[in-house]
């Protein structure tokens, strides 16, 4: 396996050299640390995650809309005794002309769903599995889009389960008003042979809202929205299993700065009925959302923004089971090369002169 990865650098070099009108490349460094205290909750543990991604990527294209990026991401955990915990394989092809994306292999999640919330993928999918590995096509370009994905993530095995996800979401605004959904349909299949007693189960969520985004140039922006998180939840050996949760979500942003707070509540049927049998092998959205209620409070600032680096550090509250439960998480990312677009604006914070900025 090693040697697939060197023969994968040795390739890139190659490309550099042989095709340079036609290639672009970049290198990413991402640090996440993430301390939760939750002994307070019957839901979710405490746990500390942190790690260090290193992902090099370069793109070869033959024309304005038709390119291949390959590319891979080393995951070191602080630590531990490996130098190198997790390696993931970045490879696919794009299509990319006017208002149409399409991709096919394997490529980031955050560049195609990072209209997603934790409502839909918790913290630590975000983290470890950087990637998705699939097809994914999209209409249109931020504000107004709508877009249908797969995300093969088990081959089956005969210690393997067949499972992936599909999904579609979409987004509709003016000026300041949006009306937006997220969906996905998890489906757990069966290992090859299938155990005896084991069965299929799915996991299906959908969440429609609308409301206010505000941005102003000197960075004020405020979002206000509500709306309906609805389910379905089904194991398949039993009938009595079938469950069809629904109830409502807000949200409120603000931010001022690069100081901000993001507000995400939830008030209904509780859900993950079947989390005790399955957990995150089922279900990978907060398990916070068990409960009839929960609201989510982020205070965070941006120590640093710019075209290259992003440092933003968040104290978090969860307002869970009657108890309020903290975590503190500090992300830092770090660009470089002319693979990623670069914004043109640059925020000026009070604090910016303390990094030389």
């Amino acid at each position: 396996m090693k040697n697939i990865f060197i023969l994968l650098f040795i390739i890139l070099n190659i490309s550099i050299v042989t095709a340079q009108n036609n290639y672009k490349w970049g290198v990413d460094l991402d640090y996440f640390f993430n301390n939760s205290e939750y002994d307070k909750s019957t839901y979710a543990e405490s746990v500390t995650m942190q790690g260090i991604w290193l992902k090099p990527r370069g793109r070869i294209s033959w024309d304005k809309e038709n390119s291949i990026d390959a590319g891979v991401n080393l995951l070191a955990i602080p630590g531990n005794k490996k130098t190198l915990e997790k390696i993931n394989l970045t490879m696919f092809y794009q299509f990319q002309k006017k208002s149409i994306l399409f991709k096919v292999g394997s490529f980031p999640r955050q560049e195609t769903l990072g209209n997603y919330d934790t409502f839909f993928f918790r913290d630590s999918v975000n983290y470890y599995t950087p990637n998705m590995r699939g097809v994914f096509w999209q209409v249109g370009r931020k504000n107004n889009f709508i877009n249908a994905w797969i995300d093969w993530t088990g081959n089956a095995s005969h210690k393997v389960r067949e499972d992936f996800f599909v999904g579609f979401s979409g987004k509709a605004s003016t000026d300041i008003f949006f009306a937006e959904f997220q969906s996905y349909m998890f489906h757990r299949a069966l290992t090859n042979p299938p155990i005896e007693g084991e069965g299929v189960s799915e996991n299906i969520q959908i969440q429609a809202m609308a409301g206010i985004n505000y941005t102003s140039p000197k960075g004020f922006n405020v979002l206000a929205a509500g709306g309906v998180l609805a389910g379905y939840e089904r194991d398949r050996r039993y009938d009595n299993t079938l469950y069809k949760p629904i109830g409502y979500v807000a949200k409120f942003n603000l931010e001022y700065w690069g100081i901000g707070t993001r507000n995400s509540f939830y008030i209904g049927d509780p859900r993950m009925i079947l989390y005790n049998d399955f957990g995150g092998s089922l279900y990978h959205g907060t398990p916070f959302l068990q409960g009839k209620s929960y609201l989510k409070n982020e205070l965070y600032i941006k120590l640093i923004e710019n075209r290259t680096v992003d440092v933003i550090f968040f104290s978090n509250m969860h307002f869970s089971q009657k108890e309020v439960l903290f975590q503190q998480l500090l992300t830092v990312t770090a660009r470089v090369g002319n693979l990623f677009p670069r914004s043109k604006k640059k925020t000026n914070y009070p604090w910016k002169d303390l990094f030389n900025y």
